[in-house]
C-alpha cells in the first residue's frame, strides 16, 4: 500500500501539468491548512492572469505523520431549552475505557445524544431527530450547551448551540446512532477520514468551485452592463451590432457611425417627404376604425338597454312573471288544499317533481309515461308500493305541471331571465370605459371628446346599475339621468379613419418608393449609431474581458482532481478500508454474510463507499438482511471507517444493539470492549441485558479496562437528572449497602428529631431496597452458574454452589421476611413502633455480612 509521503511526492509531480493557479492554490493549502477570502481573491486574480503564481514545491508539504491530536469528550453540562432536559445537570464522561450512561425511555439519555450527534460528527438522515425546547416552556430559547473536551490532554470548552457550527475540533469523534444506521449500509457516504493527501485534492476542488463561481459572477456582472441601447435594426448598423464580438474592429464601428454633410442633407430630405411608412400607416388606421367601430357598438348596446323603453319592457316582464307565478301558486293552493304538506307547486317542489320525472323515464320505468300508477307500482320518491290515494296524488300533481296556468309561469318566468341575462351583458365595466376613453384621447387625439363620452358612460353606467338592482320592485324609483352619448362624433372620426387610410394606400406599393424608404432608413440608422458610438466601443471591450474569463474558467474543471484522488484513494484508502470491513464483519460474528466494502466514483476530490452484497453488488443490502444483521453490517461500516486513521478519538454508541439476539449482542459488547482498550468508548443504552453482556465481557479481557456506568432518570416534570453511578438493578450488593448506610447516616435525624412521617419515608425506602438487594445477593450467589438476563450456563461454576448451606438459605429467608414487614403497615391496634436506627443498621449489616461471607466461601472452593 502507498503511504502519505509517497502520495504527496505523486501528487507533486502531478502539478506539472496543472494551471499556474491550482499550484499555487496547493502550496497554500500545504502551508496553511485553507484558503481565507483574500486568498481566493488572490487565486482568481493570477487565475485571470492578473497575478504571478508561486507553486507548490517539496518543500511546502509537511509531514503526513504528524499527530493529528486526539479528541475526547469530559463533560456536557449547562443544558438549556433541550427537550425537557434540567438545565443544572452534569453528565461526565470519562477519559479511557468505557463510559456507560444508562437510561430507561424518557430519561432524557436521548436529549444528550442528540447534543453530540449535533455538535460531533454523525450520519444524519433527512428524518434526522429534531432537537426542540421543552413544550410546556412559555418562553422556550434557542436549544444550547456547553461541552468540554480535551486534545491530546489540552483541556477546551465549547459553547454549543443549535444552528451555530460547533468546535472543529469535535468533527473527530465519531457517533453512531442506530435510527440511522441505513445510512452507513444502504447509502454512499465520504470516508470517515481523509489522509492529508486526499484533503490536499478535495480542498483544491473545493477552490476550483469557488474561483469558478467568482469568474461567472464577474461573467454576468458584464453582460448586466449591456446598454439597453444597443438593438439590432434591420440594416447593415444592424448586422454590425448582431454579429458584436470581442474581435469587431473599432475601425469599423467609426466609418458606420460618420455621415458626410452629403448623407446628413440627403437624411434630412428622405425623412421630410417619407414621414412614415404609408402601407403601415393605412394598416394602422384600419385596425384604429375598426376598434372604434366596436367601441360604438357597445355604447349603442348600452344606450338602448337603459333607455326609459328598455326599462319599461324589462319592467312589464318581470310584472308579467310575478302575476304569473302567483297565478299558478293559486291554481296550487285550490287544488292541494288538503294534502298533508304545504306549498305543493312552488320552484322548490317543481325542480322534486321534474328529478323524479327524470329517475322514473331514465332508470325506474323507462319508456313508460310519467307517473306509473298502474296496481304494484313503487312510487319513484320513497320506494313504497303505491296506494290508490297515492296513486291518484300522483296523476293530479301531474295534470297540475302540465295545466295551463303553470305553463304561462314557466314562459313568463323564462322571458323574464333571457331579459335580464341580455341586460346584464349590455353593461359595460370601468376598464372597458377606460379603454374607450384613451382610444379617443391617445389614439384620435380627440381630448374634448374623450372627456364628453367618459362623463356620458360614467352616468350611462350608474343608470345601468340602478336599473340591474331596483326595475323588480314596481314602487322603486329609476331617478339617474339619462346622459346622451356623443355617437355621432364618433362615426364622424370612423368616416375621417376610411379616408385618411385610403390617401395612404395610394401607390404604397411602388418599387421607386420601397427604395427611397430604404435609403432613409439606412441614413437614420447610420446617425443613430453615431449617437451610441461610446457605448459600442465599451461593448466590445467588455466582450474581450468575457472572452478571457471563460477561457480562465476552463482552468477550474476538476476532472483530473477527480481522477487524481481516486487514484489516490485506491492506493490509500480503500484497500484498508475493505480489509478492515471484512475484519469488522468477522468480530460481529456475520462473517457468513456474503457482503464486502465497495469503492464508489469520487465526488470533488473525495472517496465514497458503500457497502454491497458479494454476488449482487446493485441489491439494497437493508432489504435483504435481517434486522440484526443490517444493525451488525453498519456497526461493522462504522468501525472500518474508523479504522482508516492512527488518531484515537472517541467515539459515542446511541443505543447500538437495538433488535440484536443475544448472539449478535455479546458479540457487539466484546467488539466495544476491545475499542475501549484504545480509545474513549461512550454508549448511551436504555437495554439493561446490554448493560449486562458489557460488564461481563470486561471482566474476561485480561486486564480489564476502566468500565464506568452513570445513569439518567426522570423527575416529576424534567428529564435527563444524572448520576455518575449504575442503575439500583445493576449495581452489586457491596455497593447498595454501602449507600444505604450512607442514606441512613444522613436521614437518621428525622427519627433523632421526632418527625414520624418522615422517619416512615426513610424506614420503608431502606426496607424496600434491603429487599430487593436480598434478591440480587441471590443472583450473586448463583451467578457463578446462571445470571438474569442472559442465554450462558456456565457449567464450571456448579461447583461454586456447594459452599450454600441450609444456614445461608434459612438466613435470607429470614431477612427477607424482616424487610418485607417493615414495608407493610401493621393494624392500627397494634400500634407497633417504627424501627430505630440501630435496627436498620442491623438489618444491612446482616445482609452485608452474609453476602460477603458466602462470597468468600464461593471463592474458595475448587474442585478436586
Amino acid at each position: 500500500m502507498t503511504t502519505e509521503a509517497e502520495a504527496l511526492a505523486n501528487i507533486l509531480a502531478w502539478t506539472a501539468d496543472s494551471p499556474g493557479w491550482q499550484r499555487d492554490a496547493l502550496r497554500r493549502l500545504a502551508a496553511e491548512g485553507s484558503v481565507d477570502a483574500a486568498g481566493l481573491d488572490e487565486l482568481v486574480a493570477i487565475c485571470k492572469g492578473d497575478g504571478q503564481a508561486v507553486p507548490l514545491e517539496a518543500a511546502h508539504l509537511r509531514d503526513p505523520n504528524r499527530d493529528q491530536g486526539e479528541v475526547y469528550l469530559r463533560q456536557v453540562h449547562d443544558v438549556r431549552n433541550v427537550n425537557a432536559l434540567a438545565p443544572d445537570q452534569r453528565l461526565s464522561l470519562h477519559r479511557v475505557g468505557l463510559t456507560i450512561i444508562y437510561g430507561d425511555n424518557g430519561s432524557g439519555k436521548s436529549g444528550y445524544a442528540r447534543i453530540l450527534k449535533r455538535a460531533c460528527r454523525a450520519r444524519i438522515s433527512g428524518r434526522g431527530e429534531e432537537i426542540i425546547p421543552d413544550i410546556y416552556d412559555a418562553q422556550p430559547g434557542t436549544p444550547s450547551a456547553t461541552i468540554e473536551y480535551a486534545i491530546s490532554g489540552q483541556n477546551r470548552t465549547c459553547a454549543w448551540q443549535l444552528g451555530q457550527p460547533a468546535d472543529t475540533a469535535l468533527s473527530a469523534v465519531s457517533v453512531f446512532d442506530s435510527r440511522t444506521a441505513n445510512i452507513h449500509v444502504d447509502e454512499t457516504n465520504d470516508v470517515a477520514y481523509t489522509p492529508f493527501p486526499l484533503k490536499l485534492l478535495s480542498a483544491l476542488a473545493q477552490l476550483c468551485k469557488s474561483v469558478k463561481d467568482k469568474l461567472a459572477a464577474e461573467i454576468t456582472q458584464l453582460q448586466a452592463q449591456t446598454p439597453q441601447s444597443i438593438n439590432t435594426p434591420t440594416s447593415k448598423v444592424g448586422q454590425l451590432l448582431a454579429r458584436l464580438a470581442a474581435n469587431t474592429d473599432p475601425a469599423a464601428v467609426e466609418a458606420l457611425a460618420t455621415l458626410t454633410q452629403a448623407e446628413q442633407d440627403r437624411l434630412a430630405q428622405l425623412t421630410a417627404d417619407l414621414a412614415g411608412d404609408p402601407a403601415r400607416a393605412a394598416r394602422q388606421l384600419a385596425a384604429l376604425k375598426a376598434k372604434v367601430e366596436g367601441y360604438i357598438a357597445q355604447l349603442d348596446v348600452l344606450v338602448a338597454a337603459i333607455s326609459d323603453d328598455g326599462v319599461t319592457s324589462l319592467r312589464r316582464l318581470a310584472n308579467d312573471s310575478e302575476a304569473a307565478r302567483r297565478a299558478a301558486e293559486a291554481a296550487s293552493g285550490a287544488l292541494f288544499a288538503g294534502e298533508p304538506l304545504p306549498h305543493i307547486g312552488s320552484e322548490v317542489w317543481q325542480s322534486l317533481w321534474e328529478s323524479a320525472r327524470a329517475f322514473s323515464v331514465e332508470a325506474a320505468y323507462p319508456e313508460r309515461d310519467f307517473p306509473v300508477t298502474d296496481a304494484g307500482s313503487v312510487c319513484v320518491l320513497c320506494q313504497q308500493e303505491l296506494t290508490p290515494q297515492a296513486a291518484d296524488r300522483l296523476n293530479r300533481f301531474e295534470n297540475f305541471v302540465r295545466d295551463d296556468s303553470q305553463q304561462r309561469a314557466d314562459a313568463a318566468r323564462a322571458a323574464y331571465d333571457d331579459a335580464v341575462t341580455a341586460f346584464a351583458g349590455s353593461g359595460l365595466t370601468l376598464a372597458e370605459l377606460t379603454a374607450i376613453v384613451a382610444t379617443i384621447r391617445d389614439d384620435l387625439r380627440q381630448d374634448a371628446l374623450a372627456t364628453e363620452v367618459r362623463r356620458a358612460g360614467v352616468h350611462a353606467l350608474w343608470r345601468h346599475r340602478q336599473i340591474r338592482r331596483r326595475h323588480a320592485d314596481p314602487t322603486a324609483i329609476i331617478d339617474a339621468k339619462l346622459v346622451a352619448l356623443p355617437p355621432k362624433a364618433l362615426v364622424d372620426q370612423v368616416a375621417d379613419l376610411d379616408a385618411r387610410g385610403e390617401a395612404l394606400a395610394v401607390e404604397a406599393d411602388s418599387p421607386a418608393r420601397e427604395a427611397l424608404i430604404a435609403e432613409r432608413t439606412e441614413l437614420a440608422d447610420r446617425q443613430w449609431l453615431n449617437g451610441i458610438k461610446a457605448d459600442v466601443l465599451a461593448q466590445i471591450e467588455r466582450l474581450k474581458q468575457i472572452k478571457a474569463l471563460e477561457a480562465a474558467q476552463r482552468d477550474t474543471a476538476t476532472n483530473r482532481i477527480t481522477t487524481k484522488s481516486t487514484e489516490v484513494a485506491q492506493a490509500l484508502v480503500t484497500d484498508a478500508l475493505r480489509a478492515q470491513f471484512a475484519r469488522e464483519v468477522a468480530s460481529f460474528e456475520i462473517a457468513g454474510l456474503a457482503v464486502e466494502l465497495r469503492q464508489q466514483n469520487s465526488v470533488q476530490g473525495a472517496p465514497r463507499f458503500k457497502v454491497a452484497l458479494t454476488r449482487k453488488p446493485t441489491a439494497s443490502v437493508g432489504q435483504v438482511l435481517s434486522e440484526g444483521e443490517h444493525r451488525c453490517v453498519a456497526l461493522a461500516a462504522f468501525m472500518a471507517e474508523l479504522a482508516t486513521t492512527e488518531n484515537k478519538s472517541g467515539i459515542v454508541f446511541d443505543d447500538p444493539v437495538s433488535s440484536l439476539d443475544h448472539m449478535h449482542r455479546e458479540a457487539v459488547a466484546k467488539r466495544l470492549i476491545a475499542e475501549a482498550a484504545n480509545r474513549q468508548v461512550i454508549v448511551f443504552t436504555h437495554d439493561l441485558a446490554f448493560l449486562f453482556e458489557l460488564d461481563r465481557a470486561a471482566k474476561e479481557v485480561d486486564p480489564t479496562p476502566q468500565v464506568a456506568v452513570s445513569s439518567v432518570s426522570r423527575g416529576s416534570d424534567k428529564a435527563g437528572f444524572c448520576r455518575s453511578e449504575p442503575p439500583f438493578k445493576a449495581r452489586r450488593v457491596t455497593d447498595i449497602t454501602a449507600s444505604l448506610t450512607n442514606q441512613l447516616g444522613n436521614e437518621r435525624y428525622h427519627f433523632d428529631q421526632g418527625d414520624q412521617d418522615q422517619w416512615r419515608e426513610t424506614v420503608k425506602s431502606i426496607a424496600g431496597s434491603l429487599r430487593d438487594t436480598w434478591e440480587i445477593a441471590v443472583e450473586e450467589a448463583v451467578g457463578h452458574v446462571i445470571r438474569r438476563l442472559s442465554n450462558e450456563v456456565k457449567t464450571p461454576g456448579l461447583v461454586k454452589l456447594t459452599a450454600i448451606t441450609v444456614a445461608d438459605c434459612e438466613s435470607m429467608r429470614d431477612g427477607f421476611q424482616r424487610c418485607s414487614e417493615l414495608l407493610h403497615s401493621a393494624a392500627p391496634a397494634l400500634n407497633r413502633p417504627l424501627p430505630r436506627p440501630d435496627a436498620l443498621a442491623d438489618e444491612i449489616n446482616a445482609l452485608a455480612i452474609w453476602a460477603n461471607d458466602l462470597r468468600q466461601r464461593q471463592n474458595s472452593v475448587r474442585l478436586p
